[in-house]
Parts: C-alpha cells; structure tokens; sequence
C-alpha cells in the first residue's frame, strides 16, 4: 500500500530512475542467467543440424554488463579422432562504443585450446567429408535469404569491422595419415596473435599479426607481418627453423618407398602482396636450408641420398612477372648410393607409390610432364623463368652398386666439386660450370662446359686421367668371356650439343696404357701404350673419324683350342645375346673412317691346339701403317706392314684391301722360314715330322668382284722330312721321293701355286685350296716323278725307255732316252734309278720272226716285205708251212688270189709268213724273254755308267718284268 502510494506520490524523474533501474536489473538478470542458457542450446543445436555431428558445448557465460561472452568445452565429436574441432575457451569482448564509431569493434577475442583434427583414410577419404557434403545438402535446401533493404555494405564490399586484440594460445592441428598398414600422426601447437585489426583503417600499427607454431620435436614456425583491406595489401616474414622432417616424412611413409631417418629444415622470407591493379607477390631475402638430410631404402643399411647441408639463399620470386631469382646454392658433402637390382635402379623408384599400379600411373603423368617440361624449355615457352646465379656442390660422392653381378661390385666418384653459373631457364641466356672428381680412386676427371638451354646450346671439355680399368672387368665380364686385368684410361674429349633433337659432336684424343685383357683366363691381348688422335663423332651425319690409331707394344695371342674353335668363335659362344631392338625400322649405318693405323714394336702370337704337337708361330716385331680404313663404300685401304717371323724370319705384307665392295691387292713375303715348326701339319697331311728346311713364301693375292686370283711362288730350301708319324688323314703315297724329285740340285723345292676361284662358292676356301695343291704337287712328284722330272728331259717322259723289240742292243733312240735321263740325275744328285728291263708281245713275235727268218735264209734274212719280192724266198716260206701244218697254204686265204702268179704267191707266202710267226711265238719261252729283259737292263747301265758317267752305285738292277707295257725299260727313282 504504501509502496503505491509512493509511487503514485512519485516525480515522473524519480519514476523514470526506478524504471530504468528495474530493466537494468531485468537486463542483468537475463543477461547472465537466461542468455547463456538459449545461446547454448540453440547453438549447439543449429551446429548440429549443420554438421550433422554431435556438438558439444559445456558452458556459456555472458557478461551484459561489460558485453563480454566465454564459451567452454566446445567440441565437434568425430568416431575416428573424437573431436573433429573444438576449444577449451572462446572469450569475446564487444565495446558498445561500436554505436557511436559505425564499426563493429571488439576489444579482444581470444581462443584458448583451439583443436582441429583431420585424418585421412584409405582411397584418399576424410574424416570430414560427410561434414561438407552435409552442410552442402543444408544450405541447397534453405530459402536464399534476401539483402536487406538499406544495407550499409556495398556489393562485394567488407563489413566494417575493428577487433583489438585477437589471439589464439595453446592451439594445437592434428593430422592422421591412415591410408597404410599403420597410422601416422603429425601434431603442431599453434599460437597466433593479431593486433588492430580492422577491415577500413589504413592507420599505422593496424591490423598487425604473428604466428606461431611448434613442430613435435622442437621446430618452430614464425609468422608475422601486416595486412590491409580496400584493397588487400599484405607483407610480413616467415621464418621457419627446425623442422624435424623425420615426422613429416611418417605422413607419407605409404605413398613412398623410402624413410627419412633423419633431416631438418629452416626456411625464411620475406613477403608483399597487392591484391590491385593485379595481383602480385614478391618474396625477397628467401633462405632454405636443409640439415641432414637421409632418405633411405628400408631395406638396406646405408641412406641412398645423404645430405648433410643444402643452403639455398637469397631466393627472390616475383608472380606477376613469373620471375624466380636464386643468388646462390650451395650442397656440402653430399653422398648419393644407387643401387642397381633385378627390379631396377632403386633411386628411379623409391619415389614411386609402393602399389605397382599406382606406381605405374605415377610413372606415366611424370613422363608426360618432363616431356612438355622439355618440350617449353627447347622453344623457351616456359610459364616462368628461373635465374640461378650460382650452384657449388662441394665434397660430392656418388656410390653405384651394382647386384645383378655376382658378387655385387661398386663403382665410387669421390671427391667431387662442382659450380655451376648463371642458369635461366626459360629465355635464352649462357650458362657455365666446372667440375672435377675422383674416379674408382685413381682417376681424375676435370670437365668445363658453357651453353644455353633453349634453344639447345651447349659446349663441353673433359679431362680424365688414368682411370683404372680392371674395376670395370665385372661387367665386361658378364657379357662375354674377356677379363680387364690391368690398364688405365685417359680422355681428352670437347662436345657440343644442339638442335631439337638434340645433334652431339665429339672431338678429342683417347689414351690407354697398360691394356691387359684376358680371355677365359688365358692372354689374349696387351697393349703398352695405346693413342687414338685426332677423334670425331657426329651424331647428325652418323660419322666417327679419327685421324691415327697408335700401338706400341701390343702383344695378342690368338688360339684355336684343342675343339679347333677360335678366339672370335670362343667369345661369341660365350657372350651373352643381345635384347632385341625396339622397332622394326632401321637406320641409316654409321660411316667410320680412320686415316692411319700405326704399328711400333709389336707382336701377334698364333697357337693352334687342335693339332698334335702343337701348332706356334708368331710376328715379332711387327711395325708398320694401315692408312685410310674406311666403312664407306668403294674406298680402299693400304697396308705397309713388316714383321720378324718367330724373331728371325722376314715377313712384310704390302698392298690395298676395300671391304666393300670387297677388293684386295697385296703382295706377301717371308723369308727363312724354319719348318720344323710346320711338324703338325706335315704329320697330319703327309706323315712326317720335318727334319729340317726353311721356307720362303712370294704371293700376290687378288681380289675384284667376289673373284680370287693369287699367284704364289714357295721355295723350301734343305726341306726334308724326318720321322714317321701316325696319321690317318696323311696321303697314301712316298711322299719323301717326291720330295726328293721336287728337290733341285742345290737341295732347293720350288714351287709355283695358281688359284682362282669364287669367293661366293660355298665349296671355295682358300686354306682348303692351299693344301690341296700343295698336296698334289707332292703326291704328283711322289706316284709320278717322271712326269714332273720330264721338264729336265726336254719334256720326256722318262718313266719308259723303249727297245727295239726283240733286241737287247742300245740303238739310237734309247742312247738319245739314256742321255737325257744322265741330265736328270746330274741335276737331282739325292736321286738313285732302278732299271727294270721289260717285255711285252712285240719281243715274242721279234723274236718269233727272227727265228722263221733264219730258218728261210739264216743271216741273210732281211724282212719279210724283202723275202715277198724274191720268187725263191717265196717258195721256201710257202713250202715251210705246207712241210710243218700239212696243209695248203692256200687255205690261209679266203679271198680270191688275182690271176698273176707272182702276185698270188707274194699274198701267199705274206700269209704263210704270218701264221708261222704266230705260232712260233707261242714257242717263245720265259726264259727268253727274262734274258732279253735282263741284257735290256744291263746294256742299259752299262751305257748310263760307260758313256754318260754316272755314278754306277746311282743306278740299281731291278727284277725284270715280263709281258709289261713297254718292249724296253721301265725306271723307277729311290730315294
């Protein structure tokens, strides 16, 4: 009651104060007990619907008083990470000054345990994928909410908007890698303060900001700068210092094949932006460095790339003019292991995804990128241009094992340095670079070179000096049966580099010493000193030249085994085949010429094993040139070489060859040639070892349209042949009697080979050809002496010596046979003669004849043409007949007698005459015929040795022969 009338009794100012005081108090009340309450679950509620997650908010407290809000235990629940996103505490401060400034002005907001948590799943899914899709799905289902009518804000334009203070502090970002066999986890406390920060102010000490986060082991990320809006400015520094990329890498230990045991990183910038007239960024004093860095195989012991420092500093970039500026690069002791395996070089795959489908995808999008990266590069069309004004690796060392040999070998560059200057990529500009590096430990590489990248452009010189090359054997060694046991090599090369495709030019000299190569073990060539001058290669005409080959020193063995397999046949058996060439097309041969090839104190050895004993000869001291060799068609070649043959024999080989088409014209010599050494083969072909001889060989050798002709002159002085060797391959015939017939006078053989033949003819060799007409010429001289000894005789064939039948008496002609068979002898003095005195049917019927004849008229018989002209002689031998057969003579007869007596008795006593003969040579008896034979063959020495003084212990009595071929003498030689 009083209360009303108080009031009623009231001034309206005192009303007015109770009123005002009352909705202050209702303000109060609501704004601390019922305000919290509605923002919490209306809140919570409306951010659930939107994210269609569970949302969590533990308390909210609002202080109308000084219009401050917190928010407690805010979290978005998440099945895989528990909270998606969340906080311990959001506090904002709100000046109602923002009335009276026309700005929305905060005081300070400030987040305390800000936590976002993302964690990727396999085939790429997050845990906040349905988050997204959600809300889409909300937001497309909404009514479009309609601009206000009025509305202070321009289109496009900001809010106006002033905040104080804003600050973040014990934040944390967590991310999961789940996509493998086990997860890895990356958590980064976060901090970050921004002062004056305003959307319109442009006032000095606005909207100012740093960032601060702190890696798991200690790195640290610094961001700090200013930024404007109307438009959008903003530059600032980012330093970042001790990254430990060792959790990093664990992020992506699924997506690779290697691991990072160690390595941190700083990185620093300075930065600018503006967003108008167009937006560009600049960075500036940029400065990367890289500590430690191992990336490693995870199944070996020793990183494959070891990087203890890589600083990069100075790093300029400008987006607007596409611009990258780096002063300078420098790597410190780098170490960089390749191993090479049955999968393939593992540095070109432990980059790839560990799914070989993946990882052949990887493969593809790569090549296809550095094919258009190439492809901008060579036409200068590059998106941004790069300028690297200096790169120094110093320290470098590269280790390339290599398993698929067994065992494993190691090839090591050691010692590298290497400065590069001045690279752009992207316009055309030189660059330059030097380097040097130990290499397999004694050699030494030193190189230069200057250029430009697009277009293509570049010149290179190279020095190495005495590389060694026995550590190379192992390869060398796999692909076929050779061995490098000692040697070094040196290089002196200058390349150039042009052209799209790009075309190389190689120039320069080649140097080994000390060549030792191996085959199966066993010798096969050494080589002192080895000079290759004046090179040049050429990849755009598809030539090599060079201008001289020197070889001093060279010994090579060439061995045909015990299997008669030769070198080349042995090392083609045991090399490895070829991978098939990719294509079907083929290009054009390469041409090589060489000017000179120079021979100095050399020596080619041959050892043939297939043959017993074994076959060895060698050229020593062989020297000479081998001028104008050529791959081109039509050009030949000459050849001026001499050597020593087994150090005492003179040989030389003069002439001209072409390849193709083929063409040879050379002359060869050798002079004083032992033929002892030649045992093997005459035991082989002839039977014989040799006793002694020497040999001197004269050939020119032609060759023009696949057509051989040679002409040959071989003269063996002394040659005879020794002891009897078993060979069933040897000749059937006395070999050393003819010999001894080629043999001259002064213990000389002489003989002259024609050849000619088609080199197309599969039945034509050369070899084959040799030994066939060497070996007829000795068979020849051996079953047919006479044959080849009738040039002595005027071209008699003095095998037989005729009589004349029935007589034992030297008549003329055989004295003429006997003389020239005495000149034989005097110029074959190593040859004996056995007379064989013969018979045959023309002494029996002489013999008969006579006998008939003296019965007619004893000694003053001539000839029956005599007896048949005389009428008593007629009658006698008609009447002889008649007396001794008892029958006509006329029975003899069987054709008409002419009317004219005498005519009729001369065929008559013809006839009787002939029947008589006949028959009284049937008579004839062996004992005749060996006495006339045996007179023959002793009238016939005696005249040899009486007349033509020849040694009587030279000519031999053989037993005679009966019924032979020759009514005289056949001879026979001994040796």
């Amino acid at each position: 009651m009083k209360v009303t009338q108080s009031w009623k009794s009231a001034s309206w100012k005192g009303k007015t104060l109770v009123v005002l005081a009352l909705l202050f108090v209702l303000y109060t009340l609501v704004g601390f007990f019922v305000v919290p309450g509605l923002v919490k679950d209306n809140a919570r509620q409306a951010l659930a619907d939107l994210t269609g997650r569970d949302v969590t908010i533990s308390e909210v407290r609002f202080n109308p008083l000084v219009l401050s809000a917190e928010v407690d235990g805010f979290a978005i629940a998440d099945e895989q990470t528990e909270v998606l996103a969340g906080f311990d505490r959001l506090y904002v401060n709100f000046q109602l000054s923002s009335l009276f400034r026309w700005t929305w002005y905060f005081d300070e907001i400030s987040v305390e345990g800000l936590t976002l948590r993302a964690q990727r799943n396999p085939e790429s899914v997050f845990n906040f994928d349905d988050v997204i899709a959600h809300a889409q799905a909300q937001f497309a289902e909404g009514p479009a909410e309609p601009k206000p009518v009025g509305s202070d804000e321009d289109e496009g334009g900001l809010p106006s908007l002033a905040i104080a203070t804003m600050t973040l502090t014990n934040g944390d970002l967590r991310y999961t890698e789940a996509t493998g066999k086990e997860p890895h986890q990356l958590t980064l406390p976060v901090a970050f303060t921004v002062s004056n920060f305003s959307t319109v102010s442009k006032g000095e000490g606005q909207n100012d900001y740093a960032i601060r986060l702190e890696g798991p082991d200690g790195g640290v990320f610094d961001w700090n700068g200013h930024f404007e809006f109307s438009p959008f400015v903003a530059n600032g520094r980012l330093q970042v210092q001790g990254v430990d990329l060792v959790s990093l890498a664990r992020l992506g230990a699924e997506q690779v094949r290697f691991t990072v045991p160690s390595g941190e990183l700083d990185v620093e910038a300075e930065y600018a932006f503006n967003a108008e007239p167009d937006a560009q960024l600049m960075v500036s004093k940029g400065q990367v460095v890289l500590r430690d860095l191992a990336i490693q195989n995870p199944a070996e012991e020793t990183p494959s790339l070891l990087l203890p420092q890589v600083k990069v500093s100075g790093v300029a970039v400008d987006t607007l003019s596409q611009t990258v500026n780096i002063p300078e690069v420098l790597i410190n002791q780098p170490h960089i292991r390749a191993i090479l395996g049955s999968a393939g070089l593992d540095l070109a795959t432990l980059f790839l995804p560990p799914d070989p489908d993946e990882a052949e995808e990887r493969k593809q999008v790569v090549k296809e990128k550095a094919q258009q990266a190439a492809e901008r590069i060579a036409e200068a069309e590059t998106l941004w241009v790069l300028h690297l004004d200096a790169l120094k690796v110093d320290g470098n060392r590269f280790e390339f094992v290599d398993r698929t040999l067994n065992p494993a070998q190691t090839v090591m560059l050691e010692e590298g340095v290497f400065t590069l200057k001045d690279l752009v990529v992207g316009e055309e500009s030189p660059f330059s670079w030097e380097g040097a590096a130990t290499v397999l430990g004694e050699g030494k590489l030193s190189h230069t070179g200057k250029g430009q990248l697009a277009p293509l452009s570049i010149n290179t010189s190279a020095s190495l000096t005495a590389l060694p090359l026995a550590p190379l054997s192992p390869w060398l060694e796999r692909e076929m049966p050779l061995r490098l046991a000692a040697g070094s090599l040196g290089l002196e090369l200058n390349t150039a580099v042009e052209g799209e495709s790009p075309d190389f030019t190689v120039t320069g000299d080649v140097a080994v010493d000390g060549l030792n190569l191996l085959e199966n073990g066993s010798p096969l060539l050494k080589l002192n000193q080895t000079r290759i001058k004046g090179l040049s290669l050429s990849t755009a005409n598809q030539q090599v030249g060079i201008n001289e080959i020197a070889l001093t020193g060279m010994d090579m063995l060439h061995r045909i085994d015990n299997q008669g397999r030769d070198a080349s046949a042995r090392i083609e058996a045991g090399t490895r085949p070829a991978p098939a060439a990719q294509g079907s097309e083929s290009s054009a041969p390469w041409q090589v010429g060489i000017k000179r090839v120079r021979l100095v104190g050399s020596q080619v050895r041959h050892e043939d094993l297939s043959v017993s004993p074994n076959f060895k000869i060698g050229l020593y001291q062989l020297s000479g040139v081998v001028s104008n060799l050529s791959t081109r068609p039509g050009s030949r070649a000459s050849l001026d070489l001499n050597a020593q043959v087994d150090r005492y024999a003179p040989f030389s080989i003069k002439g001209s060859l072409s390849p193709e088409p083929l063409f040879t014209d050379m002359n060869v010599s050798l002079k004083n040639y032992e033929m002892t050494g030649l045992t093997p083969f005459t035991g082989h072909y002839l039977g014989y070892k040799v006793e002694k001889g020497q040999l001197g060989v004269e050939t020119e050798v032609s060759i023009e349209n696949r057509h051989l002709d040679s002409v040959t002159d071989i003269q063996a002085d002394q040659f005879y042949l020794g002891e009897k060797v078993p060979s069933d391959e040897a000749v059937k015939a006395p070999v050393k009697l003819g010999l001894s017939v080629l043999r001259s006078r002064s213990g000389e053989i002489t003989l002259p080979v024609k050849m000619s033949g088609d080199l197309d003819d599969p039945s034509f060799s050369v070899s084959g050809m040799i030994l066939k007409v060497l070996t007829n010429i000795i068979v020849k001289a051996a079953t047919a002496p006479f044959s080849v000894l009738a040039g002595l005789a005027g071209g008699e064939n003095l095998e037989q010596i005729t009589f004349t039948p029935g007589s034992a008496e030297v008549g003329p002609q055989t004295l003429s046979s006997l003389d020239a068979l005495s000149k034989v002898l005097a110029e074959k003095p190593h040859l004996n003669i056995g007379l064989v005195g013969t018979t045959n049917a023309d002494d029996r019927t002489a013999l008969a004849a006579q006998r008939v004849g003296d019965d007619i008229d004893g000694r003053d018989w001539t000839s029956i043409d005599v007896a048949v002209q005389d009428k008593r002689l007629r009658r006698k031998l008609i009447r002889r007949y008649e007396s001794e057969t008892d029958k006509e003579v006329e029975t003899l007869v069987s054709a008409s007698l002419p009317e004219e007596e005498e005519a009729a008795d001369a065929i008559l006593a013809r006839a009787a005459w002939d029947a008589m003969v006949t028959q009284e040579a049937q008579a004839v008896t062996r004992e005749q015929l060996v006495e006339l034979a045996r007179l023959r063959s002793e009238n016939a020495k005696a005249a040899l040795v009486q007349e033509f003084e020849v040694a009587q212990a030279r000519v031999y009595l053989n037993e005679s022969t009966l019924d032979g071929e020759v009514s005289g003498l056949t001879l026979t030689l001994e040796k």
